[in-house]
């Protein structure tokens, strides 16, 4: 799951949906079993971009606990036995076929997320003044702004700071790497090919479209038929999802091969850790 840590910028998109799921998951992943904090905590984001008016911010912490609840009972028990499900492969020993079947199920929770949520959190975007529609793509351009400013650096730097990205990453997750161990992941981050410069683009063009689309006041219903679409759409303009797909888990098959067996129960520990929070919360 270590390449899916980056997702795609045009998710920006979908960013409510996203931010609800995630916002619960993390909050959960960090040991917080508090749900009127949590609750508090989503709503305070969630206010942040659509700054909300009183009133709309007491009907929008209404519908976080709501949503709460309903993720923590239907949700949370399938994200924690998917990580089970990633513990023990690894544990056994993580094929190219057992790869693709975690993948799929990966993608089927996102789906499941999303059609959990986008009802929930359409009304919040049809309700939105002009003032806040404007302060609402305000931010998310600030986002992006801030997730892209390395297109601004020279090729060769920006290629730097994207393996450096990925060494971090893996050390979170394995522990420390090896010289050998470093330079293959260096190798094959320098063999993917750059689409940074094209997501920004993607994302830009996206965050215009949902302004316009969010200019023309449309109800609730419209608001979830296009978020839908968004997620639908989420990689078009990347190439083939299929041959992306295809080259994430070739990488992570290679990654996880190159690891020895105290690099493979840190990473195993690590995710007994992350279900043990989820658990907390979700039995809370």
């Amino acid at each position: 799951m270590i390449a899916r840590s980056a997702r795609p910028a045009s998710q920006r998109l979908v960013l409510i949906v996203g931010m609800a799921l995630y916002g619960l998951l993390a909050l959960g992943a960090t040991g917080c079993s508090n749900e009127r904090l949590i609750g508090w905590t989503v709503t305070r984001k969630l206010d942040d971009y659509l700054d909300f008016t009183s009133a709309q911010k007491k009907a929008a912490r209404a519908r976080v606990d709501e949503t709460l609840v309903v993720v923590r009972q239907q949700e949370l028990p399938h994200w924690i036995n998917l990580l089970r499900e990633v513990r023990k492969e690894m544990h056994d020993g993580l094929t190219p076929e057992q790869l693709e079947r975690l993948d799929r199920r990966y993608r089927q929770r996102l789906d499941a997320g999303v059609d959990l949520l986008v009802p929930r959190l359409s009304p919040l975007l049809a309700e939105l003044s002009d003032a806040q529609r404007k302060h609402f793509v305000a931010r998310m351009r600030e986002d992006l702004a801030e997730d892209y400013e390395d297109l601004a650096l020279p090729p060769d730097e920006r290629r730097k700071q994207s393996e450096k990205k990925a060494l971090k990453a893996l050390e979170r997750f394995v522990g420390d790497l090896s010289g050998a161990q470093e330079a293959r992941v260096r190798e094959m981050v320098r063999t993917l090919p750059d689409e940074r410069p094209t997501m920004h683009r993607l994302a830009e063009a996206r965050i215009a479209r949902l302004d316009a689309f969010l200019a023309k006041k449309p109800p609730a219903s419209a608001v979830e038929t296009e978020l839908r679409a968004m997620w639908a759409e989420r990689d078009e303009g990347l190439g083939d999802p299929a041959a992306r797909r295809a080259w994430q888990q070739k990488a992570l098959i290679d990654v996880y091969r190159m690891l020895d067996a105290e690099q493979r129960a840190h990473a195993e520990q690590f995710i007994t850790d992350r279900i043990s929070m989820l658990r907390r919360f979700a039995e809370s």
